[in-house]
């Protein structure tokens, strides 16, 4: 089964809001066996959610529509979809009774009824969270559309653009009726997909090491193997279609450890983990306390830690010390220190790592002071210049000079800041594994 997913709304055009559920129903989709050939981005305009409906129909037997369920005037996908085949909205009693049900005691406010309407041919998607139902409709070869006829049989589901609607309404309904339809049809099997993460290498860098090596990797057409670019991270993504779940992962599992073998030094895990988590469960198998005090970076090292969860387990002190004064006063930076050397330098860097560690009991005690931009930079101290200490259990003392020369021409102040709490986590994470 060959799928397109149409995300429908003005705003995804004009980059207010990210289309995160193109990604989560790829994801979705090809872990059970169906191909997603295309994304398409469409406003909202009924004529060119027609035009969209039409050229996916001539390439996929599967269309899937995100956005435009709600209540208001610019809604209008189940009226496109109406429009696109022909036929008339139909109200159904049963949902508008759901509607009057989820708003209680409260007064529903008319527009809302709108949400009740569907295509008598269709089956309902039903919203376990909100008002906006969807649409299943199966429509064989031969059926007029305002664009002609469909060459082929064609499955249209349509969802709502809240994530958290979208997805429990993929999972109850449409994941199982796809899952069916594929055995019907007598599926090409499953496609799965692993990612291999790594930090402190390029993805040009990465992909040499691949490309040199007598594996061959990305020669491969089953099991694929592809690079990719994050901020301050790459990753090899391995994807593998075959019969089942259990012969996919055992492709992926050969690939992954051929990659293991070459690049080992640098990864830090898979799939979904990120540096902090795998830092954090470091952290808790050593049964070791963290302390920060973070000056450029503004507390964004903490965040990211205590976004884990259980950051309790691990975090003992996190202080902001942005200003000289709460440098000198919070964590004892002698004035001598910041007058000769300036607050963005190893010197201060490592007595603000001594003071924290003094005050915070903490295992291991990181303090950075740095220029994130886009001003404040001085002579011999460009944007991007991001100094770190870092004082571990046994009283060893690494320090690092975090510059990247391209940071002021390419990197926001944000991306700079986050860069580099990215490296001083991999760095943590390192230093833990040594």
């Amino acid at each position: 089964m060959r799928a397109e997913i149409i995300a429908i709304g003005t705003e995804l055009l004009i980059g207010h809001v990210l289309n995160s559920n193109a990604k989560y129903l790829s994801e979705k989709l090809n872990a059970i066996g169906v191909s997603v050939l295309y994304h398409t981005v469409v406003g909202d305009n009924p004529e060119r959610i027609q035009d969209a409906l039409d050229i996916a129909s001539k390439r996929v037997d599967l269309i899937i529509t995100t956005g435009g369920l709600g209540p208001t005037s610019d809604d209008l996908t189940h009226e496109s979809i109406a429009a696109y085949l022909q036929q008339e909205l139909v109200v159904s009693e049963e949902q508008r009774q759901i509607i009057e049900t989820k708003f209680a005691t409260k007064t529903v406010p008319k527009i809302n009824y709108k949400q009740a309407a569907v295509l008598e041919a269709a089956r309902i998607i039903p919203n376990p969270i909100g008002t906006a139902i969807g649409m299943l409709l199966e429509l064989k070869s031969g059926t007029k559309t305002s664009r002609g006829v469909l060459a082929q049989d064609l499955v249209v589901m349509s969802f709502p653009g809240v994530p958290l609607e979208m997805e429990a309404m993929f999972g109850e309904t449409a994941s199982p009726y796809l899952s069916d339809e594929l055995i019907k049809r007598g599926s090409d099997g499953v496609i799965v997909s692993r990612k291999v993460l790594m930090a402190g290498i390029t993805e040009s860098r990465m992909a040499q090491i691949v490309h040199d090596s007598a594996s061959k990797m990305f020669e491969r057409a089953n099991p694929s193997v592809a690079p990719y670019a994050t901020l301050g991270e790459c990753y090899l993504r391995i994807t593998a279609q075959a019969r089942d779940q259990h012969a996919a992962n055992n492709m992926i599992q050969i690939a992954q450890l051929e990659i293991d073998g070459l690049l080992g030094d640098y990864i830090f895990g898979y799939d979904d983990d990120t540096i902090p988590a795998v830092l954090a469960r470091e952290l808790r198998k050593r049964n070791l306390y963290l302390a920060f005090a973070e000056s450029c970076t503004g507390g964004l090292l903490s965040k990211l830690m205590t976004d884990v969860p259980g950051a309790s387990n691990y975090t003992k002190l996190n202080l902001v010390t942005y200003s000289n004064e709460s440098k000198e006063q919070i964590l004892g930076v002698r004035s001598e220190t910041l007058a000769a050397h300036g607050a963005v330098s190893e010197e201060v860097a490592v007595e603000m790592v001594r003071g924290l560690a003094k005050i915070s009991g903490a295992d291991i005690s990181v303090s950075v002071t740095g220029i994130a931009g886009p001003d404040g930079s001085e002579h011999n101290k460009p944007i991007g210049t991001i100094h770190v200490a870092i004082l571990m259990p046994d009283g060893s003392l690494h320090t690092e000079n975090l510059y990247w020369s391209w940071s002021a021409r390419i990197l926001s102040r944000e991306q700079v800041r986050e860069l580099a709490a990215k490296k001083i986590c991999y760095k943590l994470f390192k230093l833990l594994r040594m």
